[in-house]
């Protein structure tokens, strides 16, 4: 597997197989004062799962980190479990979106974050961004 596409935004669903995203591709939240809850975020992604991952399931993770690449406690991990279309050819890929949305996040510190997407072990991606603390 690996991905096309990993992006932040505010938020993010799928239907019909599709990824449908409502403030996204932004690197900076900005706060007047600290700590700062964000009341919603979503890592969206686009998966490219080959013929040889279907049927089987994927384990993936999504880890919030700080600047020092340490777990802040906020996390995701879901099992991904992909079959073929019956119109889709046995040697092609599948395209599939997947949103992790979090609620609620607490952000401490005016620093660089990252989600950290893993997948059997191995980062797939980071989505960076930064809390900056602003003057009114």
């Amino acid at each position: 597997m690996h991905l096309t596409t990993a992006m932040l935004a505010d938020s993010a669903q799928v239907q019909g197989g599709k990824l449908f995203v409502l403030g996204g591709g932004f690197d900076t939240i900005t706060t007047r004062s600290l700590p700062v809850v964000h009341r919603s975020l979503a890592v969206a992604l686009v998966a490219v799962v080959s013929p040889e991952e279907r049927h089987r399931d994927l384990v993936i993770t999504v880890n919030l980190v700080g600047e020092d690449d340490e777990s802040i406690g906020v996390e995701a991990k879901g099992r991904l479990r992909v079959g073929a279309p019956p119109n889709l050819p046995p040697e092609s890929s599948s395209v599939v979106p997947i949103v992790t949305p979090f609620y609620n996040v607490r952000f401490k510190e005016a620093q660089k974050y990252g989600f950290v997407v893993g997948f059997e072990g191995e980062e797939l991606a980071r989505v960076a961004f930064r809390v900056m603390l602003v003057s009114s």
